[in-house]
């Protein structure tokens, strides 16, 4: 390839309707960094979008509501805008190209077909258009794949519900058999979280309340969303940094509340597409 970067218009979505779910593949062979979703018609918004999802050979790698995925981009301290909705594999806000580049998505590696899922809802006459931002796959100069190349940005989403204010464990895959990398972890909720705690074999490898873990994340560029807790192990834009849970014992995940909650847990992790 002759160009080091292509954007390029995808493959249409099909049924694009005010409510239902619209679906489109996205050709494999080169590394995917970024797939943009531009929403048109007479009313789009990213609220309208109740799930995105993004498979590959049938497994979910990318999973979270329009609004979801759109903090996740607005915390990196990428630019939005009402009418784009991007999914990133690729870690732009990191330090270099190593650090960037380890979390996108080469998609010429074992991968027969992946599709893009929008569930839409109560939008009105909306149109969607795909737009791929690609490279070209993940090799050295000798022709064999880089190491890091069969890594995936996922971001898997997992339901909470905390019945009054107090301390929740949750549990996220870890250990030698499922355990991944974990680049970052986002509580979704409804405004009662304050504090957090992580512990791996015993030892606290985090802990924090909003006000000192956000001022934290200000001070290297991050920015962070309102209702919205990141722990972020890579605040620092240092992939290195980033917490390997193959290792682990034990891994708990402590969230301070201080009344009853509901809402979800994002987890960005970079884990080849057979594991989680």
């Amino acid at each position: 390839m002759s160009v080091g970067k292509l954007t390029r218009y995808g493959l249409p979505f099909s049924n694009v309707v005010a409510t239902g779910t619209a679906t489109n593949q996205v050709t494999p062979g080169r590394t995917l960094e970024n797939l943009q979703l531009r929403l048109g018609g007479t009313t789009f918004a990213k609220s309208n979008i109740s799930m995105v999802r993004v498979k590959a050979n049938g497994k979910t790698i990318v999973e979270g509501s329009g609004t979801e995925l759109d903090r996740l981009n607005a915390y990196r301290g990428q630019t939005t805008d009402a009418s784009f909705l991007d999914v990133h594999f690729a870690d732009y806000g990191l330090n270099n190209e190593l650090d960037r580049m380890v979390s996108a998505f080469d998609t010429s590696l074992g991968i027969a077909n992946i599709t893009t899922e929008v569930i839409i809802a109560g939008a009105t006459a909306p149109t969607l258009t795909p737009i791929l931002v690609e490279s070209a796959q993940q090799k050295a100069r000798n022709g064999d794949a880089l190491p890091y190349a069969t890594l995936i940005g996922k971001v898997l989403r997992y339901p909470y519900s905390q019945a009054s204010g107090g301390r929740l464990a949750i549990t996220v895959p870890f250990g030698a058999q499922n355990g991944a990398i974990i680049k970052r972890l986002h509580v979704m909720h409804g405004g009662a979280m304050t504090g957090a705690t992580v512990k791996q074999d015993g030892l606290v490898i985090h802990e924090s309340v909003r006000a000192e873990n956000e001022y934290m994340q200000r001070k290297f560029g991050r920015v962070p969303q309102t209702n919205t807790y990141t722990i972020d192990f890579v605040a620092d834009g240092d992939i290195k940094k980033a917490l390997d849970t193959r290792d682990a014992r034990s891994l708990e995940w402590l969230f301070d509340f201080s009344a009853a909650d509901t809402g979800t847990v994002l987890v960005e992790y970079l884990d080849p597409l057979g594991n989680l």
